[in-house]
């Protein structure tokens, strides 16, 4: 098989970046919820996001530079992630617009937000699942800073819960990001034995 050779050195890194996030596909998104210093909500769409360990239970979510989410979660100690399904699309998209700080992404998009019950950050009414999460560290590794978390307690919508005591996948029904500007959702499958 002929490939094209993408060597890092010889592209700036907008282009690297490009590159690599066509490839890495889908990626969960994490709607990030943190309270800003005045007591306002901030809410901005993470797709570096991923769990990190699972004894204890960790979560990161990262971004390209510092954002008002990592501030937030280091001052507060506190952030939750909030799942967002395919229909919140349009939502999240205007939560993820550069705002002053300050300004709540939440109440730009109309959304309604509480306070968490065990951390010190909001939940957004309306996600089927939920993490709340107590700020470990955040990180500089290269060119991004990454916000790990420790997760304290999971909320999930009994509608969406199995038989098994899982997520129902399909119920879940998750949005990611991919490449440029698409946006996916995924279907499950199991493969043949």
């Amino acid at each position: 098989m002929e490939r094209s050779i993408h060597t890092i050195a010889e592209h700036d890194s907008l282009r690297n970046y490009q590159l690599l996030m066509s490839l890495v596909v889908p990626r969960p998104i994490a709607w990030v919820s943190t309270y800003n210093e005045d007591g306002s909500v901030n809410l901005a769409p993470y797709a570096l996001f991923a769990v990190v360990s699972t004894e204890p239970p960790i979560v990161q979510f990262a971004s390209r530079r510092p954002k008002d989410s990592s501030r937030n979660a280091a001052e507060r100690g506190a952030f939750v992630v909030n799942f967002a399904n395919t229909e919140q699309q349009k939502l999240v998209a205007l939560t993820s617009q550069e705002m002053p700080y300050g300004e709540s992404e939440a109440d730009a998009a109309g959304l309604e937000c509480f306070k968490a019950p065990n951390v010190d950050a909001p939940m957004v009414e309306g996600c089927r699942a939920a993490l709340e999460c107590r700020t470990l560290e955040a990180v500089t590794v290269g060119g991004s800073l990454v916000t790990y978390g420790l997760v304290e307690t999971i909320h999930i919508d009994p509608a969406i819960v199995a038989e098994d005591g899982m997520a129902d996948f399909a119920a879940l029904d998750p949005l990611s990001k991919l490449g440029r500007n698409e946006w996916g959702s995924t279907t499950a499958f199991k493969p043949q034995p």
